[in-house]
């Protein structure tokens, strides 16, 4: 009989066990994808300061801003783009977006900038 008790006094270890693993599991997959979307980001973010800052080298400000925006993708249409001359008698565009990209409700108040000098050709 006692061993019959034992038993079914085991019953649920194992799904209390995954409830108290699963929060941690569920974190760790969160912190993952927004640590993959923040390198893409960036990534996408010093593409678009690139291609304008290239118009921006070879016409002038003018179209700049605009291409670094075509650049984006559209889960960036956020991003903030500015663009001028700088010290060294050329230009520059400025890319900017908030993270967290998925959560962004979380609110940590980070934001990626990638900024390209171009000289005047």
């Amino acid at each position: 009989m006692t061993a019959r008790r034992r038993r079914r006094d085991d019953r649920g270890g194992p799904l209390l066990e995954f409830a108290m693993a699963f929060p941690v599991l569920l974190l760790t997959a969160v912190v993952a994808i927004e640590a993959f979307l923040a390198f893409v980001a960036t990534e996408r973010l010093e593409s678009a300061a690139r291609s304008g800052a290239r118009v921006a080298g070879a016409q002038g400000l003018e179209g700049a801003e605009a291409t670094a925006r075509e650049s984006l993708p559209s889960w960036l249409d956020e991003a903030t783009v500015t663009s001028g001359a700088n010290d060294h008698e050329g230009f520059y565009v400025q890319v900017s977006h908030p993270l967290p990209v998925v959560f962004s409700s979380a609110g940590f108040g980070l934001t990626v900038t990638r900024r390209v000098d171009m000289p005047n050709v």
